[in-house]
């Protein structure tokens, strides 16, 4: 099973890189949005809301990673929920009410900005580097690392319910999903846990990102660890994956059936059963 030949830091590294090019392309897809009115796959969500809201994504995580995110204020939309989905559903909800009608017109502009910033914020730091984002929680701050993850996520998958509203072409690039899994999901899987549906559970699993990393996911009911590239140990489940198949289907993009009738998810090892029973325990934001 071939393992990631890449570092944390590399990833990052790689990631800086990748950013202007891909905020330019996603930029002229949004750009090219005709009816602004197109309803997208995201329930009550039109393709100038999917707009708005990557616009105002790209702007906070960029801010996040430059140091410049202003706390205080967005405290104020970010309810008091236990449950991170929910805190995330009402901060969008929220944000959304109080943009303009024209606001999708500035996304364009905020994608390729906030790409600028990501990039200027990234020079000679640390992964690690504990950085708030509120609507995760100011007490569980996530790495940088992770941040810029999201960015690269948000990115990918919003031009992505773009192109599909307006009638684009729009592909997930395979580096940039095994980069938004490196950097972003070893941090998101323990924290968007479906403490019902893991509560009985009770597995050592291991998911091989093609041509990426290795992430073992310890599951003890609620509690979930996970590991970069773990070393060799007993394992209940191994589950290999396309890492574009990955995050469509994290993400809810596309069905997990039909990733894995197309031979681009597959579970192996003592308890293959448990493969698509894992797939169902997260939602990545």
């Amino acid at each position: 099973m071939s393992r990631t030949r890449t570092t944390l830091a590399e990833d990052l590294a790689a990631a800086r890189a990748a950013a202007p090019e891909l905020a330019e392309r996603a930029a002229r897809v949004v750009a090219a949005i005709g009816n602004p009115k197109s309803a997208s796959l995201l329930p009550g969500w039109n393709a100038a809301d999917v707009a708005v809201h990557l616009g105002l994504a790209c702007t906070a995580y960029a801010a996040v990673a430059a140091g410049v995110f202003d706390i205080e204020y967005w405290d104020t939309f970010v309810p008091e929920h236990p449950d991170l989905a929910q805190r995330v559903a009402v901060l969008n909800a929220t944000t959304l009410s109080h943009a303009a009608p024209d606001a999708y017109l500035a996304a364009p502009g905020q994608i390729r900005d906030g790409a600028a910033m990501l990039v200027a914020a990234l020079e000679d730091r640390d992964p690690e580097e504990p950085c708030p984002v509120p609507w995760f929680g100011n007490d569980a701050p996530l790495p940088l690392a992770a941040v810029v993850g999201l960015f690269l996520s948000e990115t990918v998958l919003h031009t992505l319910d773009v192109a599909r509203a307006t009638g684009q072409k729009w592909l997930v690039p395979p580096q940039i999903a095994r980069l938004i899994i490196s950097l972003t999901y070893l941090e998101t899987i323990p924290r968007t846990v479906d403490v019902a549906r893991a509560a009985s559970l009770h597995a050592a699993v291991r998911v091989h990102v093609r041509g990426g990393v290795t992430i073992g996911i310890d599951i003890d009911g609620p509690r979930v660890e996970t590991h970069r590239d773990p070393a060799p140990g007993a394992t209940d489940c191994h589950i290999w994956v396309d890492p574009v198949a990955f995050v469509l289907t994290a993400s809810r993009r596309s069905s997990q059936a039909r990733q894995i009738a197309a031979g681009r998810m597959f579970s192996f090892g003592r308890k293959p059963w448990l493969g698509p029973m894992v797939g169902r325990l997260f939602d990545h934001p």
